[in-house]
């Protein structure tokens, strides 16, 4: 994903700046696609190396996601509790499903007033296997992923493991509002600076 802007230089001349590359510097990341391979991998090197470049600096995570795959999720999940520098968490539209254990994940959690949060259970289309032990086997990592979900939102939250289950049975959206009274986020961005 790039976007990018001009800036002017001294002698006036424009030249091309990649904004999420320019704000990076500033340890502002951006997770603002559906979470497959390449978004993860680049996620997590970002992290890992803002962390080098300056350990114990707090580093910023706007989220913007419907969702992904959770074997990537887990990936960005795990490096944020890995790197020393606290990672600050913000959904500023949606964080759905498996993306909200990222959310939940923050040394700080925040969401702007409009956002909207879900969490859900892992869903699978089992009509594109043909083979029932391959059905199985993949049904059996979907049941052991929701638990891995569950135990992780139980921690982050407060809430009992019975209580996020019961919850995972259907999607449950929640507001900036009822998400910081569930415990998924600590607190609600909702004026400016001016």
């Amino acid at each position: 994903m790039n976007t990018i802007i001009l800036e002017e230089i001294e002698n006036g001349e424009l030249i091309p700046i990649d904004v999420y590359t320019k704000l990076s510097g500033s340890r502002i990341l951006f997770l603002t696609e559906d979470i497959d391979d390449k978004l993860a991998s680049d996620v997590v090197a970002t992290l890992f190396l803002k962390d080098i470049e300056d350990p114990g600096e707090k580093i910023t995570l706007f989220i913007n996601s419907e969702g992904g795959d959770i074997r990537n999720v887990l990936m960005i999940y795990d490096m944020i509790n890995i790197i020393q520098s606290p990672v600050e968490t913000v959904c500023i539209g949606s964080c759905l499903d498996e993306v909200s254990i990222i959310l939940a994940s923050g040394a700080k959690r925040l969401a702007t007033k409009n956002a909207i949060i879900a969490i859900n259970q892992l869903s699978f289309e089992f009509s594109t296997i043909s083979d029932l032990t391959e059905a199985e086997t993949i049904l059996n990592q979907k049941v052991a992923d929701n638990k891995t979900m569950i135990n992780i939102l139980s921690k982050k939250t407060g809430k009992t493991v019975a209580q996020i289950t019961k919850d995972f049975s259907h999607q449950v959206f929640f507001t900036a509002e009822s998400a910081l009274k569930y415990g998924l986020i600590d607190g609600i961005i909702s004026t400016s600076r001016k």
